[in-house]
């Protein structure tokens, strides 16, 4: 019914118990004789964990396993490199320097890259060839170890490498340290050259910068030589480097909680009413009397609970995410205390005026049909969704006959999906455990399907399944069997919640420490992991919460929530950046939008295009209700005025479709204008674009005058009683239209009237039989969306 659109959701709010959003979607493996298993054709490299497990493919630690395992590793503020050359061990980068690209215009430049240099360097003398493996991982993709060693010998030095980590920490066994740099080494401690004994050691080198090193258990001795720091002996002991602070108290803080180092992270999540929580619980070793230290990112701090841990002086620059500041606590816990309430549709009716050009484009999209073939998930997933949306707005404005020729237009394209039908269905791989396309598993194929067979964003192309199941469920329950298994599947390809469930990794994409997923899969790369579109990636949140409402499961529902406002978050402090961000850098904010956002630079670009309509609307598609809560005003009016509104004119086909419907944030009178004729994204129906635009919370319509509807204009809606013909309770013999309204009806408000305009559409025309016309009766839903009765009726 309509008004009610938020009834459920609001209901199931009102329940205040926390709950765990962690818990299993499902845990029996994929069915073979349905996802045919597979040897992924790109096996990892370099792993040897003690017992199999699920693998991250798009997490910061993929770089040391694919390829030569020579591209960085981003945990931040540190950034590690596996030497491939002597000093064979690791290197480690804190450079807090950024290289800016070329000017676009006097304000801004086209990209930003974090400086990577070899500022110091760990190894053992020991080691004559690079040799390293990753031991470990955890979970939720927040860590890895690497263990160094060289073969024939004892020694060894393993390395715990956790995102945020305040110290890089080096555990020797029988090795002897070398510590060198690509710099040159001033002293240490003040001495040139020598030995020193100590379990703290003070670096300066001719970059002005000092690490500080420190030994956990007992004194070493360490000789000054030749541009390094020598052992003179094997160890057994835990050496930790820091890059030192500029001040006094950050440096004592630095010297106090030393002892203690992260190893990995466990995960907790929960959410009562509208308030959720996510908690890291940090795994220590070392003296766990000691208060862990560790990083922070601005999204961090700015909902981090009183007293779960406490900033300190120290601080330092992350390679792509602006100031990092560290923090004192062995749990961190954050709050987020507005979760989206948000539901199927905009949480307001349309504005009157529009309503019959949204009716009479809803009767000609329905109607004109949609092709849901099979041929990628990508660009299929968006046309099962924009149909989806067709078939919501067919149940709002009760075109019954229209919303069961959708429905049944949308369950015989999930029909071939959920029976596996199509050429390209999904095979389970062993190897990184998870759900692939067979499209790109051939040689030189990698790209196929946008790199879906390698892992390339599947909360992408999943999200538009995801939220077209939950339309169906809302819309047709009784179907909700039949494909309930095919979405668990794929949301817990992209999106596992729990380590219970093996079959999986914890959250493939979405990366809990950054806020945000990462899209590229099973790729090396020199700048680490990236991602592009962010309203791509809230269409996967929101859609898994609309599963979650459409299904019953109130963890399913609030993980989805929770997850939306975490990204909501990190998308407004890091990616969308109005003229108050004091994060990104200053050169770059004035691209409004990050463009493609790597782990090590941003770049004002696409992966498929240079021109800024690509550039900015692949970060406004799909426009749904919960884009208004991502994309604010005022972000909005800045990126239109300074450069969406010079380019929207001469827009790449679709793009201009993209464009004015995320202006209609600001005036959606212009919008729904510009729209009316506009060419359309392949994700976009001219039905869904103009609801969407007469829905937006303004009362900007601009200055132009609303073309005359493709309707007869006596069918719009208005405030007061219709012009009829007389005919209206005297009806012919084949139309009793009044008598026809249904009890639900009727206890709704509504009645039904005869209108011979409704043969060119309507609000609420054609309902039961042609030219009968839903109507309201009841004052509370006149305008809601139906216009008034005739007193007749």
């Amino acid at each position: 019914m309509i008004l009610v659109w938020s009834l459920t959701l609001l209901t199931t709010l009102s329940i205040t118990s926390s709950i765990d959003v962690l818990v299993p979607i499902g845990t029996q493996a994929p069915d073979a004789s349905f996802y045919p298993r597979i040897t992924h054709p790109r096996q990892p490299q370099r792993l040897n964990l003690a017992n199999k497990k699920p693998l991250h493919t798009n997490k910061f630690y993929t770089n040391p396993i694919l390829g030569s395992g020579e591209n960085p590793i981003l945990a931040h503020p540190y950034v590690l490199l596996m030497n491939p050359t002597a000093p064979f061990g690791a290197s480690i980068s804190c450079t807090e320097q950024l290289a800016l690209g070329n000017q676009i215009d006097s304000t801004r430049v086209k990209y930003f890259i974090n400086v990577i240099l070899k500022n110091i360097q760990c190894s053992a003398t020991e080691f004559t060839a690079q040799n390293f493996q990753v031991t470990e991982t955890d979970e939720p993709g927040f860590s890895l170890t690497i263990k160094m060693s060289q073969q024939g010998s004892q020694a060894s030095v393993t390395m715990p490498i956790v995102r945020g980590m305040a110290y890089v920490t080096f555990e020797f066994n029988a090795a002897t340290p070398r510590i060198s740099t690509a710099h040159a080494i001033l002293s240490v401690n003040g001495q040139t050259s020598g030995r020193i004994t100590g379990k703290r050691f003070e670096l300066a080198l001719n970059n002005d910068q000092t690490w500080i090193l420190y030994a956990l258990h007992g004194d070493v001795t360490l000789e000054l030589r030749e541009n390094q720091l020598v052992g003179v002996q094997p160890i057994t002991n835990v050496l930790r480097l820091a890059k030192k602070q500029s001040n006094a108290l950050a440096n004592s803080v630095l010297d106090t909680h030393a002892a203690v180092y992260s190893t990995g992270c466990q995960l907790k999540a929960d959410v009562a009413g509208t308030k959720g929580t996510y908690t890291f619980l940090w795994e220590r070793k070392g003296d766990l009397t000691v208060s862990l230290l560790h990083y922070t990112f601005a999204h961090h701090r700015q909902v981090m609970v009183s007293g779960s841990a406490t900033a300190t002086a120290i601080q330092t620059k992350s390679a792509t995410k602006g100031p990092m500041v560290a923090y004192l606590g062995n749990v961190w816990i954050m709050a987020e205390d507005s979760l989206s309430t948000m539901g199927f549709l905009a949480p307001r009716a349309p504005a009157p005026q529009y309503e019959d050009h949204i009716v009479a484009n809803l009767i000609k999209d329905i109607n004109t049909g949609v092709n849901l073939g099979v041929s990628d998930y990508y660009f299929t997933g968006k046309a099962f969704h924009k149909y989806a949306l067709l078939c919501l707005l067919a149940e709002y404005y009760r075109e019954t006959t229209l919303l069961d020729k959708c429905i049944k237009t949308l369950e015989a394209g999930f029909d071939v999906l959920i029976t596996g039908k199509n050429g390209n269905a999904l095979k389970y791989d062993t190897t990184w455990y998870g759900l692939v396309s067979a499209s790109g598993l051939a040689p030189s194929q990698e790209l196929a399907d946008f790199g879906n067979s390698y892992y390339n964003d599947h909360h992408y192309h999943w999200g538009y399944f995801v939220q077209t199941g939950a339309i169906l469920a809302h819309l047709d329950p009784a179907y909700t069997p039949k494909m309930k298994n095919w979405v668990d599947f794929l949301i817990r390809d992209a999106n596992n919640p729990s380590p219970q469930d093996t079959n999986f990794p914890q959250f493939r994409y979405f990366d809990w420490f950054s806020g945000h997923s990462w899209s590229q899969g099973l790729f090396e790369s020199a700048d680490g992991k990236d991602q592009e579109s962010t309203s791509e990636e809230i269409n996967f949140h929101y859609g898994l919460a609309l599963w979650g409402l459409a299904t019953n499961s109130a963890t399913t529902q609030g993980l989805g929530r929770l997850m939306c406002a975490v990204a909501k978050r990190a998308i407004q402090t890091y990616f969308l950046m109005d003229s108050a961000n004091t994060v990104m850098p200053k050169e770059f904010i004035a691209n409004k939008v990050t463009g493609i956002f790597f782990e090590n630079k941003a770049d004002y670009a696409t992966w498929f295009g240079a021109n800024p309509e690509f550039i900015h609307g692949i970060q406004m598609l799909p426009s749904t209700p919960i884009t208004e809560e991502v994309r604010l005003p005022k972000f909005v009016e800045e990126e239109w005025t300074t450069i969406v509104s010079k380019v929207v004119a001469n827009a790449a086909g679709g793009w201009k479709s993209i464009l004015y419907t995320n202006y209609a944030i600001i005036n959606r009178g212009e919008a729904f204008n510009q729209l009316l004729t506009a060419p359309l994204d392949d994700g976009l129906t001219r039905t869904w674009a103009l609801y969407w635009c007469a829905t937006r919370p303004n009362t900007n319509d601009g200055t132009g005058t609303l073309p005359p509807p493709t309707v007869d204009p006596s069918s719009s809606t208005t405030s007061g009683p219709p012009v009829t013909g007389g005919g209206e309770c005297t009806l012919p013999a084949d139309a009793p239209c009044k008598t026809l309204a249904s009890p639900g009806d009727i206890n709704a408000g509504l009645g039904m009237y005869y209108d011979v305009s409704c043969n060119q559409g309507g609000v609420g025309c054609n309902h039961i039989k042609p030219n009968c016309r839903l109507c309201a009766k009841d004052p509370a839903v006149i305008d809601k969306p139906f216009r008034q009765c005739p007193s007749c009726v």
